[in-house]
């Protein structure tokens, strides 16, 4: 269904323009989403600035969001260039949380991108995020929303965090293989977020969850309970990352070894 990207890419377009088939190939990208920014590096074998926070590059349907946006300016828009992207005509962008690690980066976004993209925030985010971007189209989602076709938000849940509350939304694309759901930082709970798509988008199989799992201080027990809960849910794949924990993981890559998926900075998933 899905593959990582495939570093000689030189060598494929060469076999598609031999074959004819060039311009088809290079007029319409695959369905893709790319690692722009986080701290744990991955395999691209490109240059790329680390740094606290995630933000993921999404090609879906003939449309490009931006999935979070880091938490500093200057790495996103580097790692960005770096990787051979363009975000001159992002579609949207779609913010899941109002932490600095996944929307400082939106100012200098926005300060690039030509046309005015629609910024997708939980509720409870839209007077926060507007302050820090007056000049941007917000839009607050409250409910389970269809942004484009077949592209989703799903989960505006409030929950407990710290001393005060946090709102968070996943974005969901609704693949012919199953769905993609990308997450934030899964404050809401992995497990409940997964419930959650299952019944908004009708019991669809989820072939791949994508993100932060906020999993650092969660003991193994209670990490092993959360992927079997995850399997029993028929979640196929799991690609954690950025605050998902190094214990989490290695239980993940214990119990899921041939359905982990990388999803480190310059990562990219294609479908």
């Amino acid at each position: 269904m899905y593959q990582k990207a495939w570093r000689a890419g030189g060598l494929v377009i060469f076999i598609f323009s031999c074959l004819g088939f060039f311009v088809a190939a290079s007029e319409t990208p695959p369905d893709s989403v790319t690692v722009v920014y986080n701290h744990i590096l991955g395999d691209s074998g490109t240059e790329l600035h680390q740094a606290g926070g995630l933000s993921a590059f999404v090609r879906f349907g003939g449309k490009t969001i931006l999935f979070d946006a880091g938490g500093e300016t200057s790495p996103l828009l580097q790692n960005i260039a770096a990787l051979g992207l363009s975000i001159d005509r992002l579609d949207a962008v779609v913010i899941s949380h109002n932490h600095w690690d996944h929307v400082y980066g939106l100012p200098g976004v926005l300060s690039v991108t030509r046309d005015d993209p629609t910024v997708y925030v939980p509720e409870s985010a839209r007077e926060a995020v507007l302050q820090q971007n007056p000049r941007a189209d917000v839009v607050a989602v409250g409910e389970p929303t269809q942004i484009m076709p077949g592209i989703w938000l799903v989960v505006p849940m409030q929950v407990a965090h710290r001393s005060g509350t946090i709102s968070e939304q996943a974005l969901v694309l609704d693949h012919e293989d199953g769905l993609i759901v990308l997450v934030g930082c899964s404050h809401p709970g992995i497990v409940t977020i997964a419930e959650r798509v299952k019944k908004t988008l009708g019991e669809r199989k989820i072939q791949l969850v994508a993100g932060g799992f906020h999993l650092r201080n969660t003991s193994t027990e209670e990490i092993e309970k959360i992927s079997q809960r995850l399997q029993q849910l028929g979640v196929k794949n799991l690609a954690p990352t950025h605050c998902t924990g190094d214990g989490a993981i290695s239980v993940f890559r214990r119990e899921w070894p041939d359905r982990l998926v990388a999803f480190d900075l310059g990562d990219t998933i294609k479908f």
